[in-house]
């Protein structure tokens, strides 16, 4: 009788332990799943992306190396062929962080109650009159003459509308303004001799000038701004945009991306060879010799959103003068500025 008690009472120990052991591997188990489960949930993607052009040659440092912006934090950067597309991805949040155009971010603040932010000014104009065999010295050279120029009612439409008001020449009047050929067609005419007089943006300009030793630049479009606006104000025509609810969620990783960002484009202009190189690869422009030519010419900048503020405001509003609609409506408020 002792003999089955003591079996009974050493099988009874045995089960006990057995169901402890599993308990605790279960308990153990499960602090590991929740520790995982925590540890996808802490990490991020940052979704970078630029335009195809100058607006993103500065960042192309950061698409080679992709820079650490913090723990458990992944960047991917992508290229976009237009502005549309770049908004429509941001507006369906599958991009974080954009450069843009400055007008197009003011349009996307103001049609979205603010779900955007200006994070900084990185493209201060690279707008250039050329002429091929026709000497333009002044501007009262142009009366009478016929310029083209990309898309009416664009940037650089406005921009040397601007000017031109400015600078005493009725565009109805004086000048014959030509808007049939688009960005890439007018290169080719200028570069054909089939157009005199054009203001072109770089790359084109470079790419022109490679072309056909005759093309002279003949006004520098940001200088010509600076005599009006002063040295401290020139033309802020591109931008980083931000979005708001990531901002506010993110604000570290946004502020180290803007950190990275301003030394990537210091590197671009301190290493336009090596930045060409990298401007092809990664499907800025398709070629890395025009770039390294045209990046001088490009005036890339880095401007954080507080300091760039007034020059923002300055160039928002003569556009906004010429119509409007080319900045959302109305300039945009304060909240339009991101603050580190």
């Amino acid at each position: 009788m002792k003999r089955k008690f003591t079996i009974f009472f050493l099988i009874s120990i045995l089960i006990f332990s057995l169901i402890g052991c599993t308990s605790k591997s279960s308990n153990k188990q499960n602090s590991n799943t929740n520790t995982s489960n925590n540890t996808n949930q802490n990490k991020i993607t940052v979704n970078i992306a630029g335009l195809k052009g100058p607006t993103s040659i500065g960042m192309i440092k950061m698409f080679d190396e992709k820079p650490s912006l913090g723990k458990n934090i992944t960047s991917v950067y992508t290229i976009a062929n237009t502005p549309d597309i770049l908004v429509a991805k941001l507006i369906k949040k599958e991009v974080d962080i954009a450069a843009l155009p400055t007008n197009v971010a003011s349009k996307m603040y103001n049609k979205t109650n603010g779900a955007y932010k200006l994070a900084a000014v990185n493209t201060f104009g690279m707008l250039y009159l050329v002429t091929n065999n026709t000497e333009i010295n002044s501007w009262n050279d142009l009366k009478g003459k016929k310029i083209n120029i990309i898309g009416k009612g664009s940037t650089p439409d406005y921009v040397f509308s601007y000017l031109l008001k400015k600078n005493g020449i009725n565009t109805e009047k004086d000048v014959d303004l030509d808007y049939s050929l688009s960005q890439a067609e007018l290169a080719q005419a200028v570069a054909a001799n089939k157009v005199n007089i054009a203001v072109l943006p770089e790359p084109f300009v470079t790419m022109v000038t490679m072309k056909n030793k005759n093309v002279k630049i003949s006004m520098n479009l940001q200088d010509e701004w600076k005599k009006i606006q002063g040295e401290d104000s020139p033309i802020a025509m591109g931008c980083v945009v931000v979005r708001s609810d990531f901002a506010k969620t993110h604000p570290e990783a946004v502020n180290t991306y803007l950190n990275e960002y301003e030394k990537s484009i210091n590197w671009v202009n301190k290493n336009p060879e090596k930045a060409g190189v990298l401007v092809e690869k990664f499907g800025v422009l398709n070629n890395a010799k025009l770039a390294e030519k045209a990046i001088p010419n490009c005036n890339i900048r880095f401007l954080n959103a507080s300091k760039a503020k007034n020059t923002v405001n300055t160039f928002l509003n003569i556009l906004y003068d010429f119509t409007p609609s080319s900045i959302g409506g109305k300039l945009p408020d304060e909240g339009f500025f991101y603050k580190k």
